[in-house]
């Protein structure tokens, strides 16, 4: 199993060499396509200034993504559950979940100015559409079956909701929690090319303004490394939290 997943290095490996035939053929001028080596050097020579702006963005996504998986979760249970709440709900929710996280910028820096806030608060809002969506799904994956058996033996609804619908909405809910990270990483950087004054996105656009290509290499490369380790660390913890599900779905082994 771990060896068929180093299949996924060969398209970055692909992705690498014609980097550096572009570099050496002279397609583009070093200044805006630096070699892969000279990317490197950048990381060997300011991992101080990488890392401060890593984790700034790396702080804010994890803040606005946590709090949506606080009040999403918890919301889409009882939406998935409640038909009257579905009802009340769900032209609301496919209405607000269709505003671009972007186009809200200008109101946030209006609400909570210059500063980490807004940043944060647009991270939230990208990140909690999905999570309650695909919470809302799990739970109306839910056998009836199994609910049917809760009711007879006399079930009450928090035994109901938290031995059987929780674990039930589990897979959908990491699912959930997989797109509101990757959503969340678009948003932050965005915001921070606006709305702040660190993280990822601001030093990409202060490298942007210098000329510095390298460093913008640079950077994305961390949002997309970040990305792919938080991505992989999520696949993790719903491996072990849903081991019984193993064998029941057409997942590869």
């Amino acid at each position: 199993m771990r060896a068929s997943r180093a299949l996924g290095l060969v398209p970055i490996l692909v992705l690498l060499l014609a980097w550096q035939w572009a570099a050496s053929a002279g397609l583009y001028a070093a200044v805006l396509l630096p070699p892969p080596l000279a990317v490197a050097q950048v990381f060997l020579d300011e991992p101080a200034q990488l890392a401060y702006h890593m984790m700034a963005s790396l702080t804010r996504v994890a803040i606005g993504v946590g709090w949506a998986f606080v009040i999403a979760v918890p919301l889409g249970l009882l939406i998935g559950r409640y038909h009257w709440l579905d009802m009340l709900t769900d032209w609301s929710i496919q209405m607000f979940r269709s505003f671009p996280p972007i186009s809200l910028i200008p109101l946030a820096l209006l609400f909570f100015g210059i500063g980490d806030k807004p940043a944060v608060v647009l991270i939230f809002i990208s990140a909690f559409w999905p999570l309650i969506i695909n919470t809302i799904f799990g739970v109306r994956s839910v056998e009836r079956t199994l609910l049917r058996v809760a009711k007879s033996s006399r079930a009450g609804e928090w035994l109901i909701f938290t031995d059987i619908m929780l674990p039930a909405s589990l897979p959908a809910i990491f699912t959930g929690l997989r797109l509101a990270i990757g959503a969340g990483w678009l948003t932050v950087v965005t915001a921070e090319m606006i709305a702040v004054r660190s993280g990822l996105g601001y030093m990409i656009l202060n490298a942007q303004m210098t000329f510095r290509s390298d460093l913008i290499i640079a950077g994305i490369l961390v949002i997309g490394v970040v990305g792919l380790a938080a991505d992989q660390g999520v696949r993790a913890l719903r491996g072990y939290l849903c081991r019984w599900q193993e064998g029941l779905t057409a997942s590869p082994e």
